[in-house]
């Protein structure tokens, strides 16, 4: 059981970092608490080092919250370049 704060970590985050780890290991992502998601991990095969993939699913969370964050706070920056691009003509508002 890998224990995960909610207040560090967003539910989108853990679910695009498990993805990654589907290929070696059956996940299963539940609530724990108000506080604490739990990530359970069970290796698909006997030759597969659980403890190494949790490790590096750990640092793969990191990776999906930044980028989380990173989406969440250029939000906007993007609809502008969108909107931009299909729309070049329209008259400013």
């Amino acid at each position: 059981l890998l224990r995960i704060e909610k207040a560090l970590f967003h539910h989108e985050s853990i679910l695009s970092a498990s993805y990654k780890f589907t290929n070696n290991c059956y996940i299963h992502i539940s609530s724990i608490d108000s506080n604490f998601y739990g990530v359970y991990f069970t290796a698909k095969n006997s030759d597969i080092d659980l403890v190494s993939h949790v490790n590096d699913f750990c640092n793969e969370l990191i990776d999906q919250q930044l980028r989380y964050n990173l989406a969440k706070s250029n939000n906007s920056i993007k609809a502008l370049i969108i909107k931009k691009a299909f729309f070049p003509f329209e008259e400013h508002e």
